[in-house]
């Protein structure tokens, strides 16, 4: 079971495919899911809707990569947890997460366990800020 069962997780990805499978996945665990084709819709998103706890995010889509959807993010909500879910290889991705507004990767093909771990450390983390 999810750490938060009524949490809303908000997933961006320009796949569909993909975007359907982490729904369903996150679905499975007991999380309500919004759903986003790109950056300027997660955006849309996150501007009209006080009910999303944490983006989960693919990092290369066409006009707005998933690093500069969190740059956006962060300045509307600077306490959202951003988990990014990429292809890339990880020696890529990790030196950049250092100097980002993102909280963790994983990477594709992703298994169950491992997100269910993702979002359950990322969501307890930020109820622990909302409660300090």
């Amino acid at each position: 079971m999810a750490f938060n069962p009524k949490a809303c997780i908000l997933v961006v990805d320009d796949d569909k495919l993909i975007r359907n499978i982490v729904c369903f996945m996150l679905s499975r665990l007991g999380y309500m899911t919004i759903s986003a084709q790109d950056g300027a819709e997660a955006l849309d998103c996150m501007k009209n809707n006080d009910s999303i706890h944490l983006v989960l995010t693919d990092i290369n889509m066409p006009q707005m990569d998933g690093w500069e959807l969190a740059l956006h993010i962060k300045e509307l909500k600077p306490d959202i947890p951003i988990v990014v879910l990429t292809g890339e290889a990880p020696d890529a991705i990790i030196p950049k997460l250092l100097d980002s507004d993102i909280h963790q990767a994983l990477f594709k093909p992703i298994k169950l366990e491992d997100l269910r771990d993702a979002l359950s450390r990322n969501l307890r983390l930020e109820e622990m800020k909302l409660a300090s």
